[in-house]
């Protein structure tokens, strides 16, 4: 006999570095669950303000939560960790800085299970700036009906962006992930991860809903710091990993990984430095990076399922390097095509 949803233990994963300012109120949204058969791990990435405090304090208050202390190794590396705590048969990652709506574990468990799914999950979340509000869903009542789609078509939404592939957005069946599934050391790793559990899980329940996790964009985020030649590197390895595997999995998706590749390597490309203050290690950054974005330019620029700001890139990107350059960084000057 099956237990029934309210009896599924599920456990939640929080990377915590530094964010003193927003782990209250994200702790406090996890807290009030309506599903709240659950374990909180806290992983203090070694963090050097106040949020390890916060952490101990939040474990005193509420016996579900657990604190691990630890020395920073990334967020890859704190997932990591906490996962290998979980007892729960379902995990669910939260990043510190955003929220969750109160039904958030009910709706992704119920999807999941109604559908039969190894894997649920939104198909956007909700984005606001910092410094502004944001209102969640409330209710499971105004929540649509969520419909269960084969690997292969939430893999195709994943890679023309129709789709976010942030792993926060999902809920994951716990022996999905197996030991350490985050890449230690690499940015993107989101980018680097989800597609993998879709083609392991097979089918996703989906639900419609983007009020369900509100994701913070702030400037002190990891992607937006200044250039580091691991960003780079990073781009390069997820970007050749993502379309070895895509052309192996799915040989009728290859446009839509050559789309994300040439997205990711376009968006990395355009915060390398230039000019005389550019170091040699940057320099060949930057040529690495044009290599694959003159690999993909004439496939993403003749596929008209690859968003429209991608294929503009791309036209501009086969005009040469020195104007697809100055057009990242009028982009970027902007706040566009991140």
């Amino acid at each position: 006999m099956k237990p029934s949803e309210k009896d599924v233990l599920v456990s939640v994963v929080v990377p915590v570095f530094n964010v003193q300012e927003y782990l209250c109120k994200c702790i406090d949204s996890i807290l009030v669950q309506t599903h709240d058969n659950m374990e909180v791990f806290l992983v203090d990435d070694g963090s050097t303000d106040a949020s390890s405090a916060i952490c101990d304090e939040y474990a005193k208050k509420d016996r579900r939560v657990r604190v691990i202390h630890k020395d920073n190794g990334g967020l890859s590396d704190a997932r990591n960790c906490g996962l290998s705590k979980c007892t729960g048969d379902w995990v669910s990652f939260i990043d510190s800085d955003d929220f969750v709506a109160p039904v958030w574990l009910e709706a992704l468990l119920h999807a999941a299970l109604s559908c039969e799914c190894r894997m649920s999950g939104i198909r956007y979340e909700g984005v606001f700036q910092d410094g502004l509000s944001f209102e969640t869903e409330q209710s499971l009542s105004n929540i649509g009906d969520s419909v269960s789609h084969s690997a292969r078509d939430v893999i195709r939404a994943i890679l023309y962006q129709a789709m976010a592939c942030g792993v926060q957005g999902f809920l994951y069946e716990r022996a999905l992930l197996g030991t350490n599934p985050f890449p230690k050391g690499l940015y993107y790793e989101d980018l680097a991860s989800t597609y993998r559990y879709v083609h392991e899980a097979g089918r996703v329940a989906i639900i419609d809903c983007e009020r369900l996790y509100a994701y913070r964009v702030r400037k002190a985020s990891i992607i937006r710091q200044p250039y580091r030649h691991i960003k780079g590197q990073s781009a390069l390895v997820v970007a050749d990993q993502l379309y070895r595997d895509i052309s192996t999995w799915y040989p009728d998706l290859v446009n839509a990984a050559s789309s994300r590749c040439f997205s990711v390597c376009r968006m990395v490309f355009g915060q390398v430095p230039t000019g005389a203050d550019a170091t040699e290690e940057e320099r060949a950054d930057r040529q690495a990076l044009w290599q694959v974005i003159e690999r993909y330019r004439n496939v993403v620029r003749r596929d008209s399922d690859a968003r429209p700001r991608e294929r503009l890139a791309a036209m501009i990107a086969c005009m040469g390097e020195g104007p697809f350059s100055a057009f990242c960084g009028l982009a970027r000057r902007l706040g566009l095509m991140q």
